[in-house]
This record gives C-alpha cells, structure tokens and sequence, in this order.
C-alpha cells in the first residue's frame, strides 16, 4: 500500500505546477477595436471608428444593423476596411461576435462577395496560453455556392492581463486541405500589430 500512495503523491507533484500555473485570460472586444477596455468580462458592441496598421490604411467603423440576404437574420455588424493596391480598389468586410460569444468573424467579405455564418478571425472571451478552438464556417457566393471551412485558433502567446498583447495562430481548412495559416498579433489601443511578423499587412 505504501508503493501505492507514494505513486499518488508523485503524480499529483507532476500534475500541481500545471494547474496551479496554467495562463487563462480574458480577451476582450477592445484588444480588436482599440478601445479602452472597461468591462472585459462583458460582451458588448461599442461605438468604433478606429484606424490602424501600417500608415494608419486599415479602419474599423460601426456598429450598424447588417441584414444576411442568404439566411434574412439581422445582425449588429461593424466594417472593417483597407484599400488595395492590388485590385486598385477598397476591400470591405463586415464582423460581428460569432459563436457564443467566442470569436469575432466576418460576415461578408467584398472578394467574391460572399456571406459566412460562424466565421471566426479573433478570440473573445476566456481563453489559456496554448489552448486550440476549431469552429465550422459555412460560406456562400455566387461562383461556388455553398461550402465550408474549419478555421481553428491556437494562442501562442497571452500576457498576464486583458491589456498585455496577444499572439495567436488562425488557420483555414477546406476538406482536409491548407487554405490559409497566418499569426496575428495585436496590442492594446492599437488593435492589429503584426501579420506574420511583418507590421506592413
């Protein structure tokens, strides 16, 4: 019996530094709008007209009522937008809180024109250092009618409170198959820092 209980006691010394130092923290709407951060346990839609990245060439403007022409639900949208050289025109997107209140994602996004239900592109609420969601985003457009994605997020690096910077891993998947990996990270009252490193995104 003895042998027994000095197993136990092992296994709990193995076990007690991960509980005791386990990071959680909870991320709020503002790290996404460069807010201030006032209540960060409660979800809510601020007014926001916030730009931000490189040259001040991203804004986020809202909250506004947004009607899905697929599914005919309304909801509280904000846009998020940037001009690109690239298409030589700006790319709107709009996003809202998504799943439970776990994920800000889009809604709509101006390439393609398509409409996604569960889209999720940024963390809310409690989450830990090295914790991975994975959510299903159902998406339409008109050239491929509708279809669905796996996005998942892992955090990689969460600070000890709501107004340390956050570093996160999103990844899109389609049937098994890559369709996007990015890190993002973003800073209180500044919003969206860096995309893979680089500050020019």
């Amino acid at each position: 019996m003895s042998q027994m209980y000095r197993l136990i006691f092992f296994l709990m010394v193995l076990a007690g530094p991960t509980n005791a130092f386990s990071q959680e923290r909870m991320i709020g709407f503002e790290m996404w709008s460069g807010g201030e951060i006032e209540k960060p346990s409660n979800i809510r839609y601020p007014e926001v007209d916030f730009k931000f990245g490189y040259k001040n060439r991203h804004r986020i403007k809202g909250p506004f009522d947004w009607k899905n022409p697929k599914t005919g639900e309304t909801l509280k949208v904000y846009e998020r937008s940037r001009f690109s050289k690239k298409s030589g025109k700006e790319i709107k997107q709009l996003w809202t809180i998504t799943n439970k209140g776990q994920c800000l994602g889009r809604v709509f996004d101006s390439r393609k024109n398509r409409q996604i239900t569960n889209g999720c592109k940024f963390p809310l609420g409690k989450w830990e250092a090295g914790e991975s969601r994975t959510f299903t985003s159902d998406y339409y457009d008109k050239s491929r009618g509708r279809y669905q994605r796996e996005k998942t997020i892992r955090i990689i690096e969460l600070g000890k409170d709501e107004t340390d910077c956050l570093k996160f891993k999103w990844k899109a998947t389609q049937n098994g198959s890559s369709i996007d990996n990015n890190i993002y990270e973003y800073c209180y009252r500044r919003g969206l820092v860096r995309v893979n490193g680089k500050e020019r995104f």
